[in-house]
């Protein structure tokens, strides 16, 4: 039996995007690895305060944008299948992202997907996921659901989203409360959704006592991985912050945390001082190493903040129980960055159940 130790660490320190002006956010990356796009580079989708954005990329590092995809939409996930790439996005009315940033405005959103398969041409709009059951809206801020993740389990799809709002008063604007899941029979719908969210904020929860921001799920040696950005109350720095914590579970419903701390939060200072938000992850297996692109808040406040994307690497080392050290060594190729991941000082092994 194998025993998988996973080492995270920042690639750089800087952003490898920014917001491109007049927009102060880019936010909520999806990507590709280069061998599953027909022009073999890598592609990341992600958001402004007008829409979707998509940058080309030949190494993954250094990005150019290509063109505004989705006007009012944010949030996407790009899922590819069969020779076909499917991108789900939160949709919303025109300059509504705007005006949700003051009282007294709800907000009203769902989840369509267009489809492509060339990654230039893409299909008309698809709706398929709206707010229904009670916890996917709130009376006061209004009904949403956002961060679609799809997921192939068995011969269905699972679609992780996020639903309902709670207002963070640090930052002027609200974020997400619950985490739920819908299932299908294709890519396309439609969806069947779950009568109760999976996860839910805890006042008890040091790292998710507001909201419970968004998941991403992949599945990794019979297992799946979550990748949450819960939302809390930092009783120390007397203010709001967001962490990306590591969790696992079984059936892809009940997760449990890895670790007990964040792999991945705010510094205090710099480009991600206030909060780590959400992210995508994938995993290489011929490198044996996970690939996270994030985005992180400078500053709380919707009026100060600025987002950007950063680029965070997990190498996994394998060692048999007879004792062989693993390798230290991180080969270079098209599907990862060139930098080579040192080993950081903590370590995070993988829980045994």
């Amino acid at each position: 039996m194998n025993k998988q130790n996973i080492y995270w660490q920042l690639y750089q320190d800087d952003p490898i995007l920014k917001p491109g002006f007049p927009s102060p956010i880019l936010a909520d990356p999806s990507f590709l690895f280069p061998e599953n796009c027909p022009d073999g580079l890598w592609h990341l989708f992600a958001h402004s305060i007008f829409g979707v954005q998509e940058f080309l990329s030949e190494d993954g590092i250094h990005w150019n944008k290509r063109t505004t995809v989705i006007w009012n939409a944010m949030r996407p996930f790009i899922f590819f299948e069969d020779g076909t790439y499917y991108l789900y996005y939160e949709k919303y009315k025109f300059l509504h992202v705007l005006m949700s940033w003051f009282p007294f405005r709800k907000w009203k959103s769902h989840i369509e997907v267009r489809t492509s398969k060339d990654l230039k041409s893409w299909s008309s709009p698809k709706k398929v996921i709206t707010p229904k059951f009670p916890f996917h809206k709130d009376s006061k801020y209004g009904e949403s659901v956002s961060n679609p993740c799809l997921l192939k389990f068995g011969k269905k799809y699972r679609m992780y989203f996020s639903s309902s709002l709670v207002f963070i008063p640090d930052c002027g604007f609200c974020e997400p409360k619950h985490i739920t899941v819908a299932e299908a029979e294709s890519p396309l719908g439609p969806f069947s959704y779950f009568s109760d969210p999976i996860i839910s904020p805890n006042e008890m929860d040091p790292f998710c006592n507001l909201g419970a921001g968004s998941i991403k799920v992949i599945e990794w040696k019979g297992r799946y991985l979550g990748f949450q950005n819960g939302i809390f109350w930092n009783p120390v720095r007397k203010e709001s912050c967001s962490a990306i914590l590591f969790l696992q579970s079984e059936d892809g419903i009940n997760f449990d945390r890895i670790n007990q701390t964040p792999i991945l939060g705010p510094t205090g200072r710099g480009w991600k001082a206030s909060h780590v938000y959400a992210c995508d992850v994938k995993y290489s297996e011929t490198e044996k190493i996970f690939i996270l692109y994030f985005n992180a808040r400078n500053k709380a406040h919707w009026t100060q903040g600025k987002e950007a994307i950063g680029l965070f690497v997990g190498k996994v080392e394998e060692s048999k129980t007879s004792g062989t050290k693993p390798t230290k060594r991180v080969t270079k190729q098209k599907t990862m960055p060139k930098k080579k991941i040192s080993k950081p000082k903590a370590k995070v092994k993988k829980s045994k159940r």
